[in-house]
């Protein structure tokens, strides 16, 4: 402003002299003392300009640096066995879903809360309600757990109505992926930890009965969470998943189509058997029973009492265990049973059709061992 003021004294001045008729030499003076005012003011104006930039420059270096501080912090705390680029939500491969006849599903992954050692991530399968959901009716199944993630280690919680801290995690949760091979029993609820390769395999299960409830969660460096299991002992109401590999997908689909080929098939084969039937002196043990083939709610059920008790079974199982139809004969891998690592023991059965009924065939082996188990007749 005051050299605002300056400039316009010296213009008012130059004018003066002018109009009372100086001569030359004060006329170039006057100029060039205007101009030496407009440098200033200038000079003054690059200043100011310099001091915003200088403002500006430091203020943008401060933003950088921020944002350089959150990506080290969430640097710090990644966990290459956790997926690597966290999405809202991934797509998995169904194999076994309860009842339901889908073959594929979303899990989504939601962030709860950030600690300095690392994330909480929420993992819920997103389906809608259905029969087998609910463990003893209480605790939802497609809710995986609400997990803490860190540079070294994944730790579980189940059941929290709020989220959990990082002493909550670090004190009482349960461990589900780590470099560090372990296994721990109490009273009965185990939960083992192996690593083989790049995969992490944490099974749980109680190794105190056949039918109690199992769990496992396989998890591979640079894709997170790749398999999933979870149901109760023989395979009942079963859920596995598996993570689906973009760069495999076209063969996947072939895999997913030849299965529902497959089942397709087989739905085919019983559903012209649905009825039941009687055996008695089984070849291979002398047993008699019941095989009863039935539809329920629009799936096909096989099964075979051993002397008629509905609440002793031989097997039990539908048509997606069923692996190859051929000709009037049907081939069924039956797991009988899961080991304590979250896989599961399979015994093979073949069934053909007959004028009166359905011979069966039975090995623990294979296939290709397979022999006559019992000729069963339509009652």
């Amino acid at each position: 402003m005051k050299n605002k003021i300056i400039k316009s004294l010296a213009g008012a001045m130059a004018t003066a002299i002018v109009l009372s008729g100086c001569n030359s030499a004060q006329l170039e003076l006057d100029s060039e003392d205007e101009v030496a005012v407009e440098e200033s003011d200038f000079a003054d104006s690059e200043n100011e300009s310099d001091e915003e930039s200088a403002n500006e420059s430091e203020e943008s270096s401060e933003e950088k640096s921020d944002d350089a501080s959150k990506e080290d912090s969430s640097t710090e705390a990644s966990n290459e066995y956790f997926y690597a680029d966290v999405q809202d939500e991934y797509v998995y491969a169904v194999d076994e879903f309860l009842y339901e006849d889908i073959t594929e599903v979303s899990v989504k992954v939601e962030l709860l809360e950030s600690y300095d050692g690392g994330n909480v991530y929420s993992l819920n399968i997103d389906y809608n309600d259905c029969p087998g959901r609910y463990y003893y009716e209480t605790t939802d199944r497609f809710y995986l757990g609400t997990i803490y993630v860190t540079a070294d280690r994944i730790y579980m919680i189940k059941d929290s109505e709020s989220v959990p801290s990082k002493e909550d995690f670090e004190d009482s949760g349960i461990e589900i992926c780590s470099a560090l091979d372990s296994e721990i029993d109490k009273n009965g609820e185990v939960v083992s930890i192996e690593n083989d390769g790049d995969v992490c395999t944490c099974s749980m299960y109680n190794s105190q009965t056949e039918s109690g409830f199992y769990e496992s969660f396989e998890w591979t460096k640079g894709k997170g969470l790749t398999h999933y299991r979870s149901g109760y002992g023989a395979e009942g109401d079963p859920i596995e998943l598996d993570l689906k590999d973009t760069d495999t997908e076209s063969a996947s689909e072939d895999e997913v189509e030849s299965a529902d080929q497959t089942e397709a098939a087989a739905k085919e084969f019983f559903e012209d058997l649905i009825g039941t039937y009687s055996y008695d002196n089984g070849s291979q043990d002398g047993k008699e029973g019941v095989i009863e083939i039935k539809n329920i709610d629009d799936r096909l059920v096989i099964a075979d009492y051993l002397g008629g008790n509905t609440s002793n079974y031989r097997y039990m199982f539908n048509t997606s265990e069923c692996v190859k139809v051929e000709d009037d004969m049907a081939y069924v891998e039956y797991a009988h049973s899961a080991r304590e690592d979250g896989t599961a023991d399979y015994w093979y059965y073949v069934f053909e059709k007959t004028e009166t009924g359905i011979n069966v065939y039975f090995s623990e082996d294979s296939f290709d061992d397979a022999e006559l188990l019992y000729n069963a007749k339509k009652d």
